[in-house]
């Protein structure tokens, strides 16, 4: 049974196997670290980055909350939720990511993340590319109302159509 868990260093070399599959893919939705920078020390070096980034204490980051998706202890995904809608999470980064591993997709997980990390993230919005057509599927799925399309930029897509949703629970 899928779960969402907090980030731990049981699961590293599943992330990384997952990072590695993204990399090897191309995915570009949503890119996770890179596989080559994930080493032994890799979880204690990033553990106070990703402790700050939840309370806010890192200047020009949003408040995200970090997520790995478990199923049976095999890594599936993650999913990210940003609770402060700054201008660049309302209009470029979205306020909820989540990606399941690509030899794992089209088997529902993305769904079940998704459905899980709303009861995570009760009211918030949720921004999609235009051009991912899956995404928006899972999240129209689950009851998100498109709100409205806008261009938006980020350095791993360039400029490009996002969708913002609203889901409330």
């Amino acid at each position: 049974m899928l779960k969402l868990i907090r980030r731990c260093p049981e699961y590293v070399s599943g992330y990384r196997e997952y990072c590695q599959e993204s990399y090897d893919n191309h995915v570009i939705y949503f890119r996770p670290t890179n596989p080559k920078l994930i080493d032994s020390e890799w979880f204690s070096r990033t553990k106070d980055w990703y402790d700050k980034k939840e309370t806010g204490q890192i200047q020009g980051q949003p408040i995200s909350f970090h997520f790995w998706a478990v199923d049976d202890e095999k890594f599936i995904g993650e999913f990210q939720l940003r609770t402060e809608l700054t201008p660049e999470v309302m209009s470029g980064i979205g306020s909820i990511g989540y990606s399941v591993r690509v030899s794992e997709q089209g088997k529902g997980y993305g769904t079940e993340i998704l459905k899980q990390g709303l009861l995570i993230a009760k009211e918030h919005g949720m921004n999609i590319n235009d051009k991912n057509s899956m995404s928006a599927h899972v999240c129209e799925k689950l009851g998100g109302k498109l709100m409205d399309k806008i261009q938006a930029y980020n350095d791993a897509e360039g400029c490009y159509i996002m969708r913002r949703y609203w889901i409330y629970l």
